[in-house]
């Protein structure tokens, strides 16, 4: 008898663990809605260091300050004029990647803080990603509630989602308010679709499928990472047990077209920009399946401990046994996950399933950018992990006391993780100098890497800080002296400092030396890189022009331009010396070309009216110098130069008035404007 009742106990626990159904979960301390607000509250405490955070120049840059969908956002252009070039394929996409709802976003973002890049528009942007956050980590919450997780176990899992270290770079990164958007619409939807599949007898069943699908495709435009939603809400109705039928299929068809469409999107955009071109590794099938597998052990065992954090992690080369030995970590742990379905417990299926279908198409078995893994890759994917301890958490009430002290000691290391990894991304110079520590080979004493000292040079030189931008360039080139990009960098920051007005006539002699002779290396290491070979041609005809070297500088600027027709600063450049040289007509030419590329540049504006006034061509000068001033309000040269132009053509009062303006911004008549008026 005692062992029959033994039995029946047994059965008992085994059908409370493995039917997520049949369990009857208490509600906890406090209400739903009281935790799930306690979950975004404690997220919001760590996350608020990130709102004085800088951008960083690792893709903030191409995606915000230089995207030229959204130079004149706020100033000539409202967000409905920009949306369409952002939403074009061709037009949108940024270093290859179709992402045009977060652009978006930024386009209105710009436009509420004054159409600048300035410090409320960055404020702005890191405040948004905080708020998307908060909101992933609210239907996170709702999303684990409905899969039945509990009170308790679903705040657990939301703030996992929320403060867990590996988040950090989805949200304190501008860039990665794809990440942010993305899942926001991704849980969003996802709620919406397991109320429907719960809901069927509910006459608003129709509508919750119609709102989910809709969530469904704004998560696509957000990021391609969401083609994996469909996929997930196989696995959500595996869970929840919804009996096979190929309604299960069909109803997911127009989702999974979605998809498939938007996936065959971003692989032409990055195939036009060469970013799936595995020339960076080298690799075969079986290194490329065995780095893939080495991702994903990685990812399992940083979800216990989040070391080593890095927007970097390069790939190693020759790769290491381990990487080789990955594939049987690999197999043990889905032998594992088998053995767990064999036995009914669908909670480690369900979160190994949802963890790995997310997570697989960034495992770099198809290698595209610069590392083999990404902390930004885990966002969604650990959901399913977080799943299986929110489910256990639950369920462990006579062992809570445990429970608590555990996930309290991991919750506080994490928040204290977190809240050190949200510094790292404050600005360029904290982002390269916290990667370099991960690029230093103790046996060798040496760096192996010289990405992020580049990229520090490069951080370095914008802000001005040339001395210091010339140190990190000498490192790089130390590491790595056949990457032509480290010697041109080097060679502009010489160039600027020659061409700044801070040095002797001497040391700018001799620094503009320096720079050409860092750009005959460019040109000489670069015939392998077009695009590397022609900036090197046009920065060196530069140098060349500022020495006073016409004609070789006009030889080295049409290579520039024959290699690359895309490279504006070609016909800028080529402008000058026809200028120097007067020939006047030509210098007008490559102003034209020039704003072709950048139709909201004043200054060049400017050129070109000057030019033509100066030229005796008043009414060609005019439309040009009104553009600047409609670009630039406070342009008092440009003010100057109209009112002399007005002048030349007889309009006296146009001229006086716009000598007035061009005064209250410094700018004072001469006597040749004197004589202009008088004629």
């Amino acid at each position: 008898m005692a062992k029959k009742i033994q039995s029946k106990q047994k059965d008992a626990k085994s059908s409370v663990t493995n039917n997520p159904r049949s369990v009857a979960v208490k509600s906890g301390v406090g209400s739903p809605w009281w935790m799930v607000l306690f979950a975004m509250a404690i997220t919001a405490i760590c996350y608020w260091p990130s709102l004085k955070n800088d951008l960083v120049n690792w893709d903030d840059d191409p995606n915000i300050v230089e995207n030229v969908n959204l130079a004149q956002v706020g100033k000539q252009q409202t967000v409905r004029d920009v949306l369409p070039a952002i939403f074009d394929l061709e037009k949108g996409n940024v270093i290859g990647n179709y992402n045009p709802l977060p652009i978006a976003t930024f386009a209105f973002e710009k436009a509420m803080t004054g159409g600048e890049f300035d410090a409320s528009f960055i404020r702005q942007v890191h405040l948004d990603n905080l708020i998307l956050h908060l909101l992933v980590v609210l239907f996170s919450f709702r999303v684990f509630s409905l899969l039945g997780m509990g009170p308790l176990g679903s705040f657990v899992g939301a703030l996992l989602m929320g403060i867990h270290p590996m988040r950090v770079e989805s949200v304190a990164w501008a860039t990665e308010r794809k990440d942010v958007l993305f899942a926001f619409f991704y849980f969003a939807s996802l709620e919406f679709y397991i109320r429907y599949v719960k809901d069927q007898q509910s006459s608003s069943r129709t509508w919750l499928f119609v709102l989910s699908m809709a969530l469904a495709v704004f998560s696509l435009f957000s990021k391609v990472q969401a083609v994996t939603l469909v996929v997930s809400m196989l696995v959500v109705d595996y869970w929840l047990g919804r009996k096979w039928t190929m309604t299960w299929i069909w109803e997911k068809v127009p989702l999974f077209i979605a998809s498939l469409a938007m996936g065959l999107a971003n692989i032409y955009t990055l195939n036009v920009q060469g970013s799936t071109n595995d020339d960076l590794t080298g690799f075969n099938l079986v290194d490329r399946a065995c780095v893939a597998t080495w991702s994903f052990s990685v990812y399992l065992y940083k979800l216990f401990i989040s070391y080593p954090m890095s927007p970097l992690y390069p790939y190693p080369k020759p790769l290491p046994w381990y990487i080789y030995a990955s594939p049987v970590v690999f197999i043990a742990v889905w032998y594992g996950v088998y053995r767990l379905w064999k036995a009914d417990l669908k909670i480690w299926v369900f979160g190994f399933l949802f963890f790995f279908l997310n997570v697989l198409p960034v495992l770099q078995f198809i290698g595209a950018g610069q590392g083999y893994l990404a902390d930004r890759f885990t966002y969604v994917p650990y959901f399913g992990l977080f799943a299986i301890v929110a489910w256990y958490y639950q369920q462990q009430e006579h062992k809570r006391v445990v429970w608590n002290a555990a996930l309290g000691l991991f919750m506080v290391a994490a928040a204290y993780q977190t809240v050190r990894q949200i510094g790292v991304w404050k600005n360029g110079e904290t982002l390269w100098t916290h990667v370099m520590k991960y690029e230093y080979d103790e046996k060798t004493q040496k760096y192996t890497n010289a990405l992020p000292f580049w990229n520090r040079g490069q951080y370095r030189r914008k802000q001005g800080d040339y001395e210091r931008a010339l140190s990190d360039y000498t490192q790089a080139v130390a590491i790595d002296p056949k990457n032509p990009e480290l010697f041109n960098s080097r060679g502009k920051t010489y160039f600027d400092m020659a061409a700044g007005g801070k040095l002797s006539p001497q040391k700018s002699s001799e620094f503009l030396q320096k720079a050409l002779e860092d750009y005959n290396a460019a040109v000489e290491l670069s015939s392998s890189k077009p695009q590397t070979q022609a900036e090197a041609y046009v920065n060196r005809g530069a140098a060349y022009g500022m020495s006073g070297q016409y004609e070789k500088a006009l030889s080295d600027l049409n290579r520039g331009v024959s290699i690359n027709p895309d490279n504006k600063n070609a016909y800028f450049n080529r402008s000058i010396v026809y200028f120097n040289k007067g020939q006047y007509d030509a210098a007008i030419g490559d102003y034209t070309k020039y704003l072709e590329f950048a139709p909201y540049d004043a200054n060049i504006l400017y050129e070109r009216g000057m030019l033509r006034r100066a030229m005796k061509k008043p009414a060609e000068a005019i439309p040009d110098l009104t553009r600047a001033i409609s670009i630039k309000s406070d342009f008092g040269l440009a003010y100057l130069e109209r009112a002399r132009a007005n002048a030349m053509m007889g309009n006296k009062s146009a001229a006086q008035t716009d000598y007035q303006r061009a005064a209250q911004f410094g700018n004072n008549m001469q006597e040749m404007d004197r004589q202009l008026m008088a004629q």
